[in-house]
């Protein structure tokens, strides 16, 4: 089953979903979205909840974790909803990490808390983040006490905003997580546990940064060389935390850094689903693969035979997002066409709302030059932005 929920679905998902005749939940997301009518096979709340109740490991895939409330509420005794709750929440995660990962630090605490944290108790530099979020809202990387204090005041304001776009299931403000900060590269992966338990990789994306104060999702690239390089290292520590929760039937988004002594360190997992706003669609170009149909379909890519006919590109997805601190009532447009001058090779724009998300767009892309991703991090949205 399919649960299409908020933010965004992409054409390439809804048209998938039609040409595999997958049942979708029937929700309000789907009565407003303009989706002709009986293009869907729809099917009801109740008649999901008793299907997927008799089912020890349901196989469920949404675009979005705003459908997690549905899972936990209506089929909350199954392996999945036990799996949302491991690895939405960070800070069960990190404690589910620490027998394999005993001298990493991390602690917790109360947003109210912060403010009064005892300063000889924090360990510089670490990163502090909600325990439960989704992209950059309240991620900071604190390096000394006068950072803290900026940052304490800057979440506030971040949390207020993250409240008024995502449910508690996604964002939630009331509990946060410092941990130690990892130096190293940092990788996304898309993969899928089979019914088996055995990982399967769709996707591998290094996610460069600006400088070592940049949280952004400004740029993820992808390469036959990074596959080479990472994906029988990463299917190992995908196959640990599979035999050690038991996993069966669960598509899911991970983040991790690779330190500088080569240790693969686990930042998140972010559950049913890929990477968000459904950038995973990149594969389409970069692979050839629909990675919803290797999930829902049980269909395993033939790597060997991809990487050696893969053109050596950098392929990548690219966020325009909204620069903080501008009132988006005042956006009155975004200059696309200057903005995408800066990109050499476009495969795909997707314009996003901004007064009611967090984005202008999301742009697929290809290149040949490693400077280019380099120019793309120094973008400022903000020189693109006509306010009124």
């Amino acid at each position: 089953m399919i649960i299409l929920e908020k933010p965004y679905a992409s054409e390439f998902l809804i048209d998938t979903i039609v040409q595999n005749n997958w049942p979708v939940l029937e929700n309000e997301v789907i009565l407003s979205s303009g989706i002709e009518e009986g293009a869907l096979n729809m099917i009801s709340s109740e008649d999901a909840k008793a299907f997927f109740s008799l089912k020890e490991y349901p196989v469920i895939y949404s675009n979005s974790e705003n459908s997690i409330n549905w899972v936990l509420e209506n089929l909350p005794e199954s392996h999945l909803s036990d799996y949302i709750r491991l690895f939405k929440d960070k800070i069960a995660f990190r404690k589910m990490l620490a027998e394999i990962y005993p001298e990493f630090y991390f602690k917790e605490a109360e947003l109210s808390e912060l403010k009064q944290l005892p300063l000889e108790e924090l360990k510089y530099p670490f990163v502090i983040k909600p325990s439960v979020g989704f992209l950059s809202f309240g991620v900071h990387t604190v390096y000394n006490d006068n950072d803290w204090k900026s940052v304490v005041s800057n979440i506030e304001k971040e949390m207020d905003s993250a409240q008024n776009l995502y449910p508690s299931e996604v964002i939630n403000s009331s509990k946060f997580i410092l941990e130690e900060y990892i130096s190293g590269d940092e990788f996304a992966i898309d993969a899928y546990y089979d019914s088996e338990g055995k990982p399967v990789i769709l996707n591998i994306f290094q996610h460069p940064f600006l400088n070592s104060k940049d949280v952004r999702d400004r740029i993820y690239i992808m390469s036959a060389d990074i596959m080479i390089k990472y994906m029988a290292r990463f299917a190992i520590l995908l196959k640990q935390i599979g035999e050690k929760n038991n996993i069966r039937n669960f598509p899911m988004h991970i983040e991790v850094r690779l330190t500088d002594d080569e240790k693969i360190i686990p930042i998140e997992i972010n559950p049913m689903r890929f990477a968000g706003w459904c950038t995973t669609d990149v594969s389409k170009y970069a692979w050839g693969i629909n990675v919803y149909e290797c999930f829902l379909n049980r269909q395993k890519p033939d790597w060997n035979e991809i990487l050696s006919q893969a053109d050596g590109k950098i392929y990548y997805f690219s966020m325009a997002e909204v620069e903080s601190g501008i009132d988006k009532t005042k956006i009155k447009s975004f200059d696309y066409e200057k903005y995408l001058s800066n990109f050499s090779n476009v495969l795909e724009l997707r314009k996003i709302n901004p007064k009611c998300n967090p984005l202008f767009a999301v742009i697929f892309g290809s290149t040949n030059n490693k400077d280019e991703i380099q120019e793309i991090l120094k973008l400022n949205t903000r020189d693109y932005t006509r306010l009124s």
